[in-house]
């Protein structure tokens, strides 16, 4: 069975950090774009001022983005124009 992280990609200005725990997992795609939805919120109303990306990653999405992280590639949007949404 597959299970799913949550990983929020939170910039404010140029500066981009990627913020997730790898052993917060959820079942199911949908719990994790069930629980992302409501994050985006929040973060919305935190951090006005912010733009990001919430994903929701299987194990080896998860892994080959931790490795892109390893090898010193700084989490960017993946959107032309910062903003807040969720892509999964």
């Amino acid at each position: 069975m597959n299970s799913f992280v949550m990983v929020m990609i939170i910039c404010f200005g140029a500066e981009c950090e990627a913020v997730f725990d790898p052993a917060t997992t959820f079942n199911n795609y949908n719990t994790c774009y069930s629980t992302a939805l409501q994050t985006t919120a929040y973060m919305r109303e935190m951090y006005p001022s912010s733009a990001g990306e919430i994903h929701c990653y299987n194990n080896e999405q998860l892994a080959e983005f931790e490795e892109s992280l390893k090898n010193g590639e700084k989490p960017t949007l993946t959107t032309p124009e910062p903003s807040n949404l969720i892509e999964a």
